[in-house]
């Protein structure tokens, strides 16, 4: 734990931004200008534009000229940390491995190889039933297959979805054969894969959990109250955007409200905790992972949905608000979790 005698900051490499899609850009200035700065740290962004620029500065407003790769790394390598903020496959991946692997430089979070194990959901969920965490039963489509369902036990309803990608972008729930196939070439549009899964009614749920000393931290459960009129989030339940389709801000969940913590019997609670440390352990995650369950209506089992392995280290943050709830405090703990990325590489 740093204190104030000590004199030397370490540097905090904030990546943000987006080298392939305005989207993906705005998407990571959104969260990654928001981060917190914990004690004994100094932050230095750096900033990767559509245009396959890059620039760095203290802030997301004070940034320097643009320019290229090549002169962007002798300006950043003396950087201790790299704390990543984008979503496109691109960062999540290369870059990622650009810094951590070729650059040395250490990274919190979980690596870019999981961060592609965890973009796919087909393979997700293989894992996770291989270390029997239960999740709706599924078959993968590919482009331009449609006939596939016919000669599958799957019955209605069922949700469509991208097998790679975020903010329910594609997603749908489909109650008849009628509304399939239009469900299935909307999601086409966004992936050259669909999942196609059972639809679980009932409770949905977001936890995570914290990695940290050698053992688990489990947070208090963010509940989204879907209802029989809205069953399940759209984008904008996630997302604003303007009258141009621009994104704007998080979602102010009037539509489906979350609330936290969720109301959980002792059983569920530990059944659930069990559930992500058994994922965070199977997908080889660091530091924090987070995870979206439904609880079936009827049956009451828990079944896993997504594994979401984003934390933006700021106050609005999912993670963030579910430390809130636990009063701990988020500038001690992203230092720890800080320190404890850095230690990775001593």
């Amino acid at each position: 734990m740093a204190t104030k005698t000590d004199t030397k900051l370490l540097v905090a490499l904030q990546l943000i931004g987006s080298p392939t899609s305005q989207f993906f850009y705005n998407l990571s200035v959104l969260y990654g200008k928001q981060v917190v700065t914990p004690l004994g740290f100094e932050l230095l962004f750096v900033m990767a534009y559509p245009d396959g620029n890059w620039s760095v500065g203290s802030s997301v407003e004070k940034q320097s000229q643009k320019m290229s790769l090549e002169e962007l790394i002798p300006k950043v390598k003396h950087a201790d940390l790299t704390v990543p903020h984008m979503f496109c496959q691109t960062g999540l991946t290369a870059i990622r491995s650009l810094f951590e692997d070729i650059l040395q430089i250490p990274l919190v979070g979980s690596t870019a190889a999981t961060l592609q194990l965890t973009q796919d959901k087909h393979l997700t969920k293989l894992i996770a039933k291989d270390v029997e965490v239960s999740v709706p039963e599924s078959l993968l489509l590919e482009f331009p297959d449609l006939d596939t369902l016919r000669n599958n036990d799957l019955e209605f309803p069922l949700i469509v979805k991208p097998n790679h990608s975020d903010n329910s972008d594609g997603l749908s729930l489909v109650y008849s054969e009628d509304q399939f196939k239009q469900s299935c070439i909307n999601a086409f549009n966004y992936d050259s894969e669909i999942l196609i899964e059972t639809y679980i009614p009932g409770r949905e749920l977001r936890g995570a959990i914290i990695e940290i000393d050698d053992g688990f931290m489990s947070l208090p459960f963010i509940e989204y109250q879907v209802s029989v009129k809205q069953p399940i989030r759209n984008p904008e339940d996630k997302l604003k955007f303007d009258d141009e389709n621009n994104l704007v801000s998080q979602s102010d969940k009037l539509n489906i409200p979350a609330v936290c913590p969720a109301i959980l019997d002792q059983h569920l609670l530990e059944e659930l905790t069990n559930m992500m440390i058994t994922m965070h352990k199977a997908l080889k995650c660091r530091d924090f992972s987070m995870y979206d369950f439904r609880i079936h209506a009827e049956t009451g089992k828990p079944y896993l949905l997504e594994t979401g392995l984003f934390w933006s280290f700021s106050k609005n943050s999912m993670i963030s608000n579910m430390l809130s709830v636990d009063k701990i405090n988020l500038l001690e703990i992203t230092g720890d979790i800080w320190r404890q990325a850095v230690s990775r590489n001593a």
